[in-house]
Order: structure tokens, then C-alpha cells, then sequence
């Protein structure tokens, strides 16, 4: 029986595994959800191979770079539509209205332009639905010069989306108006040739170290859909060469179920559309002109954010029976990304410590959201030396924990005037 293990450790397939995370970054088994030899089968039968293991044997010691190439293009997502969920291109017609990059949109003696970057843009559909929504903006503000560059791994893929040419069925969910404004009908399908002048494109491999670099920084980069195929450390390595990307004030947006996770990117959670991404903190277009205004908070809501699934359990159960809707964080990020939805809460109860960069700092980057002070208090164990007054802003409110409900009842009047 032991043999037998040993002998399926050694299985050609598993060394495959560690090439492709180790080649490509990309985690094999995220790739093949549907199981390995059902998504290579073609790959498989093209070289009259008797099974993965006899591809694998072959990919790991023929010496075939065609071969390979294969691989990577049956195993990224190299197709999408133009205007595939709409909602996240919605935002930058309105460019000229966004106080981030509303100067990009007025004449100026040396006018700047608008970057965008598609990660992982397959066979162009992403980059090209970029370029049409800078398109009909640029059509309302004549001095706004922008360009979108789409990077992928498949260097077939990128031919591909070079030729701008997509049968009709990726073009569907294009409105009638912009269709026939921005694309070519061709016998078949539709040609983006006209907007060919904003949009390049380049092979290269996000999860390499400094990937990103020669191209420069962006304002709006979108990587969409693509982490979960990566391994934990590629995607670790993707995220910090996007997060680098960014100009001041420049936005990543993922895909709607990612989150940057653990690693400290410097970037803030941020509104897009109806839903968030993550912003580099910055004020190209002047000091204060990135607070936002205040809205009337959520009447009985609250949100809890603290390190600890036990604090914030017991909190949720105090603020409930108190009448609140509550909602809880782990971490100062993940507080941003519920901050930036809906209207601010009415009561803001943050562990002073809380990771990554403490209470204090989480309450500042609320305040830019529109926040107001008053509705943030601090929770701290009760030894006094946890809640040191020097890094506490002035006027700061620190409850101590445990609290009982009768502390937190006591409390609330202050907290909620």
C-alpha cells in the first residue's frame, strides 16, 4: 500500500501542477473545476496521447513551447463580451464629473491622459468596452485624451484582440446607439477598428515581479475575474504589482466576489458604481476636494469592526438587543468596503488596534467618506495602556472591554447625540 502512494506522488500530473503554479502562477486544479481531464481532453486527443499523464510526460520533457501555449490558452478565460457587466464601465462616463480625474477632462497648456489598464483582457472585449465609455465621454469633453492597454498570458489571445474583430454574439449586451457608433459590421460579426488608435495590447505575465513596470502607472485598472484561477502566492505577487500600478487617486477593480485579503496594498476601499473597489490614496485635484459631503447616517445601525470573532459576536448581540442593525468587520479594509455602500452608519464602534493601521486611521479614512467623528468610539481591553491618549485624536471616546449590556446602554447617549 505504501508503494502505492508513493507511486501517485510521483504521478506526471503533479509535477504539471507545480510547473504551470511555477511557469504561469496559475493553480491547475482553479483552472479544471469541471476536473483536469475533461478540460484538456482536446489537448489530449490533438496528440493521440493515451491520458493526462502521458500530456503531462510530454509538456514536462518533449520540449514542445507550442505545446505550452496550448495549455495556457485552454486554461485561461480568453473570451467575454463588450459591455459584459455594464455597471462596472458605467462610472467613467461620467469622467468629467469625478472630482478624482475631473482635471483630465478640462483643456490645460500640458494636458495629461487618462490611463486604463485591462488585466488579463483575453481577446480584447474589456479593453474595447473601455475605450468606448472614454469614447462617448471624451465626445462631452473634448480635452480629455485617454488610452487603455489590455495585457494578457496567452500570446494568442492578445493576437486575437490586436485584430479587433468579435463575432456578433460579443456584442449583444451593446446598446443599439453605441454599436452602431463605435463598431463596423462586418459578414461576420463587428470590427472596433475605429477604436484601434486608443487601445494596444502586450503579452506579459502579471504574478512576475514588477510585470507591470516598463508600462508605466494608470488611473482605472480593471482585473476582473481572473484571481481565483491563481495560486495563493501568484495572486499575493498580481495584487501587489496592480496595487503599484496606480496613480494617485487611481482605482483597481476586481472581480465582484475578490478582495485584495491580507497583504497591505495602500489602497482604500472605494464606491464604483454599485459596488466597490479599491483606491490609491491621493488629491491630484486639490486639497480638500475629496471629502466627501455628509449624508444623514442609517438611523440604529451600526458597525462593529474588530480583529476578534468573539468581541465582535458578543458586540452584535448587545447592539441588537439595543434595537441596531449591525454589521461587522475584521479588519480595516474589509470596514472600508461595507463603509463605501449605502449611507453611513449611525454608530461606529472600532478595535483601537485594529488591523492594518489601527482604529485611529480607519476613522480618518471614514471621515472622507463622509463620516462624521462623532458617531466613532474605540474599543480597548481594559488595561490602561492599550488606549494610550497619545495615539487617540482628541476627544476620542474608548469603551472598555467586556462590555456588559448595561455599559453599553449607559454608553449609547453619548455615542448617538
Amino acid at each position: 500500500m505504501a508503494a502505492d502512494v508513493r507511486d501517485v506522488g510521483r504521478r506526471p500530473i503533479d509535477e504539471l501542477t507545480r510547473e504551470v503554479a511555477r511557469r504561469y502562477g496559475l493553480s491547475l486544479r482553479e483552472c479544471t473545476p469541471e476536473g483536469v481531464a475533461q478540460r484538456l481532453r482536446f489537448r489530449i486527443q490533438d496528440r493521440a496521447l493515451d491520458g493526462v499523464d502521458d500530456y503531462a510526460e510530454y509538456l514536462l520533457y518533449s520540449g514542445d513551447g507550442l505545446a505550452w501555449e496550448d495549455l495556457v490558452e485552454t486554461l485561461t478565460g480568453n473570451e467575454s463580451r463588450i459591455f459584459g457587466t455594464p455597471a462596472d464601465f458605467t462610472p467613467l462616463f461620467e469622467i468629467e464629473s469625478d472630482p478624482r480625474w475631473a482635471h483630465y477632462a478640462r483643456a490645460a497648456p500640458r494636458p495629461e491622459t487618462f490611463r486604463c489598464l485591462s488585466a488579463a483582457c483575453g481577446t480584447g472585449e474589456e479593453a474595447y468596452s473601455l475605450a468606448i465609455a472614454l469614447a462617448e465621454a471624451q465626445s462631452r469633453a473634448p480635452a480629455l485624451s485617454f488610452e487603455v492597454l489590455g495585457v494578457d498570458l496567452s500570446a494568442r489571445a492578445v493576437g486575437k484582440a490586436r485584430r479587433a474583430a468579435f463575432p456578433a454574439s460579443r456584442a449583444w449586451s451593446l446598446p443599439d446607439d453605441l454599436r452602431s457608433r463605435y463598431l463596423e459590421e462586418r459578414e461576420e460579426g463587428f470590427s472596433a477598428e475605429r477604436l484601434r488608435p486608443f487601445v494596444r495590447f502586450a503579452r506579459l505575465n502579471l504574478c512576475e515581479p514588477g510585470a507591470l513596470s516598463p508600462l508605466g502607472a494608470f488611473d482605472l485598472i480593471l482585473a476582473r475575474d481572473f484571481m481565483p484561477a491563481l495560486t495563493a502566492d501568484s495572486r499575493e505577487r498580481a495584487l501587489r504589482n496592480l496595487g503599484q500600478a496606480l496613480r494617485p487617486c487611481g482605482v483597481l477593480v476586481l472581480g465582484a466576489w475578490d478582495s485584495p485579503g491580507e497583504p497591505d496594498l495602500g489602497l482604500v476601499p472605494t464606491r464604483w458604481g454599485d459596488r466597490y473597489a479599491y483606491e490609491r490614496p491621493g488629491d491630484p485635484a486639490g486639497p480638500g476636494a475629496r471629502l466627501a459631503a455628509a449624508e444623514e447616517a442609517e438611523p440604529m445601525s451600526a458597525l462593529v469592526a474588530h480583529r476578534s470573532p468573539l468581541v465582535r459576536s458578543w458586540m452584535r448581540i448587545l447592539l441588537e438587543q439595543a434595537g441596531y442593525r449591525v454589521e461587522e468587520a475584521a479588519d480595516g479594509v474589509r470596514a472600508l468596503e461595507r463603509a463605501v455602500m449605502g449611507r453611513p452608519r449611525a454608530l461606529h464602534l472600532l478595535e483601537l488596534t485594529l488591523p492594518a493601521h489601527g482604529g485611529p486611521a480607519l476613522a480618518e479614512s471614514l471621515e472622507r467618506l463622509g463620516v462624521p467623528r462623532r458617531s466613532v468610539a474605540y474599543l480597548s481591553p481594559r488595561d490602561p495602556a492599550a488606549a494610550d491618549a497619545a495615539t487617540l485624536p482628541a476627544g476620542a471616546r474608548v469603551l472598555a472591554i467586556p462590555l456588559s449590556g448595561r455599559d453599553l446602554q449607559a454608553a449609547l447617549p453619548d455615542l448617538t447625540r
